[in-house]
């Protein structure tokens, strides 16, 4: 539960509501709380003391007035305590008051879903080691000193993986921060402050740097330009006051970069080979206004698709706002304009570079995130693959960036999906039309925003929809072959057939292949919310069980009447490339380089994309199991790279972009997504 306090009395309420509405937003933006109506936020009004006696009542009475009003017909109004109407004076802690702060948190804490729940009485004591090194000044352990804490407990020492439980809850009540990711699991940070406070020597506001040469100029580096060079941070944590930060600066820094607060820039070496750039990104800190007169530029409606997130409740934080600017730092390279070249990279936008003829401009406001694909000659130019790649990652980033990393007890995420709602946006950069996202199904034909009057024709409109092509089938169909039909499926084509189905339609095949039902719904239990590794395990598990061929397939699929025959005809069908037009481009060794370009265009399409490398099932267990985070971009680019260099060494392949082009293009990516991307590569 959260309290929040508030200064009244000395501000107008104009400027009141304003505040209120801001961290109201927020809170329920990044505390995804586990039921309607939850997280509960207490509002209560302080300054009591700066009133008169007969001024109290009718204050109080304006001010709750107002926010009810204010949030009147809003989702928010149920996450708020306000029936106490609770005015203090904070100075006086006798003031009668007081005691219904301390009734509404009693109230609110034991109507909190997770009120009564058990935890183990081990936690306590190594709660209570917490609470004795924190009052020794100690607020960051490494794993090796929890685990001699651990050991040394007078009860039972935890398990490796009780302890992991432990931490997390610990990291989920907001009590220590805890990260399970690799690089990261190996300290544990007892008092939040600690990691704040070392952010703040870094970036901080301009009027905490008076007297301190070094910060100042840091500051104004990163005001105009959003950078600050890793010898800067060395500078500063060097000085007796942050000295404490440097002892532990590599984890404190990685925390910061796995946070989206500092990003480090790809930066390659000759070779293609990524090199550690000399300096941070802070998109936080820029606050440069675009004065380029880009979005003015020639036919520039003519030349953009838009996409706009807007969040579910009425306000995106500014915090997210830097927060998505920093992940779209992390993948693509700020683009360079003007007879300077400089840096596209100002306060709540940017302006990234996809390929040679194609940028990404992010505008983000309090009222919506506006993603646009920007071509250098026609909008119509822009493939329909790369946008839909595009929009998947940035929706999976946003949602994962709202969740704050937060975990529960358990290995799993706290997910409340849907916090931010997609639409079409118009191709002007002024003040944009809407088109929400379920009404463009109905779209019969162009649809003309409202504001501009300007055309945007179905295709347009449909770039950034998930496109599924079908495949046609002619005299040739493997579907006719005998020969074919009498064949046993390979582990490749039962996990290309899996990407074909719905749960439902896997669940009446097996039927009808011959497994029982007690069987399916075991695997459903385990894994219903992986639907493409559900579909493969209940295909294998079909094979497995006895020599099923594909036309016992064709045959149950037949009996239940599950979409039509040939479907099977997807699984042996590879789509050509005619790679030897330009074979020595296609012949290049895939790079570190090449694989950050290329990770965010396969999109939501991790699993389809190893498989069509050639790669075993269990490979993409394994690498999902060491990413614990949703972060497609990063699980793409595992995937590249557990290819090239273990997948390859180990059945004696050279490693080149023909095979991953031949990869794209088996699930139903534009190869030219490749060419463009890799244009000044070729």
């Amino acid at each position: 539960m959260n309290i929040l306090s508030l200064i009244v009395g000395i501000y107008t309420t104009s400027f009141f509501l304003d505040y209120l509405r801001f961290w109201i937003n927020t809170i329920v933006t990044y505390c995804k709380g586990s039921g309607l109506g939850f997280p509960k936020i207490m509002i209560v009004l302080t300054h009591k003391d700066k009133l008169r006696a007969v001024e109290v009542e009718p204050r109080r009475q304006q001010l709750f007035h107002a926010i009810e009003e204010m949030f009147s017909g809003s989702p928010l109004l149920s996450h708020l305590v306000i029936k106490d109407q609770i005015f203090v004076n904070a100075r006086d802690k006798s003031d009668p008051e007081m005691a219904k702060i301390k009734k509404n948190i009693i109230e609110q804490a034991i109507e909190q879903p997770t009120w009564g729940q058990e935890l183990p009485k081990c936690f306590i004591s190594l709660e209570l080691e917490f609470d004795s090194l924190l009052s020794r000044n100690i607020p960051l352990i490494t794993m090796d000193h929890m685990m001699k804490i651990n050991t040394a407990q007078p009860i039972r020492p935890l398990t490796d993986e009780e302890l992991k439980v432990f931490l997390k809850f610990q990291h989920s009540v907001g009590r220590i921060l805890y990260f399970d990711e690799s690089g990261l699991d190996q300290h544990i940070i007892l008092s939040p402050t600690h990691l704040i406070d070392a952010f703040k020597s870094i970036v901080t506001d301009r009027r905490f740097c008076e007297g301190d040469r070094l910060r100042q100029v840091s500051w104004e580096l990163m005001s105009q330009k959003g950078v600050i060079a890793k010898k800067s941070v060395d500078d500063i944590w060097q000085k007796k006051k942050y000295k404490s930060f440097q002892k532990h600066k590599d984890y404190l820094l990685g925390v910061m970069t796995h946070l989206d607060i500092l990003v480090e820039p790809r930066r390659y070496d000759k070779t293609h080979k990524r090199i550690p750039a000399e300096y941070f990104y802070v998109a936080s800190m820029v606050r440069t206004k675009d004065t380029t007169e880009y979005i003015k530029s020639t036919k520039f409606v003519q030349r953009n698709i838009a996409i706009a997130f807007s969040s579910s409740s009425s306000m995106i934080p500014p915090a997210l706002s830097f927060r998505i600017i920093s992940y779209c730092l992390s993948i693509f390279a700020v683009k360079t304009y003007g007879q300077q070249n400089d840096e596209m990279l100002f306060h709540r936008s940017a302006v990234f570079n996809i390929d040679p003829s194609l940028d990404m401009c992010v505008n983000c406001d309090d009222e919506m995130i506006v993603v646009r694909l920007v071509h250098l000659t026609n909008r119509k130019l822009i493939m329909r693959d790369l946008a839909s790649c595009i929009r998947e990652c940035l929706a999976v980033a946003l949602e994962k960036i709202s969740q704050l990393y937060v975990k529960t007890s358990s290995t799993g995420s706290v997910i409340n999906e849907g916090s931010f709602n997609l639409s079409l946006c118009c191709s002007s950069p002024v003040d944009p039309c809407l088109l929400p996202m379920s009404e463009h199904q109905e779209q019969d034909d162009s649809w003309i925003c409202p504001k501009h009057r300007i055309e945007h024709t179905k295709d347009i409109l449909s770039s950034w929809a998930l496109q599924k092509a079908e495949i046609t089938c002619g005299v040739a169909c493997p579907v006719l072959d005998n020969e074919f039909l009498k064949q046993t499926p390979t582990d490749i084509h039962l996990r290309r057939l899996s990407m074909q189905y719905s749960i439902h339609e896997t669940k009446e095949l097996s039927i009808h292949l011959g497994m029982k039902y007690n069987i399916w719904e075991s695997l459903y239990d385990t894994l219903g919310e992986e639907a493409e590794r559900l579909n493969f395990e209940i295909l294998h598990r079909c094979i497995d069980s006895s020599s099923i061929t594909f036309d016992d397939i064709r045959k149950a699929a037949a009996i239940g009447n599950i979409q039509n025959p040939h479907t099977l005809c997807k699984v042996v069908r590879d789509k050509l490339i005619d790679f030897d037009q330009e074979p020595e481009k296609w012949d290049f060794e895939p790079s570190e380089e090449h694989f950050d370009r290329l990770a965010p265009l396969v999109g939501n399409n991790s699993l389809p994309f190893l498989i069509e490398l050639g790669m075993e099932f269990k490979s993409w267990e394994q690498i999902r199991f060491r990413q614990k985070e949703r972060d497609l971009v990063k699980l793409n680019r595992d995937i590249m790279q557990e290819w090239k260099s273990t997948f390859c060494k180990v059945h004696t392949i050279r490693p080149s972009l023909r095979h991953i082009g031949q990869a794209f293009n088996n699930i139903g990516k534009n190869i030219k997504i490749i060419e463009n991307v890799l244009a000044d590569f070729f």
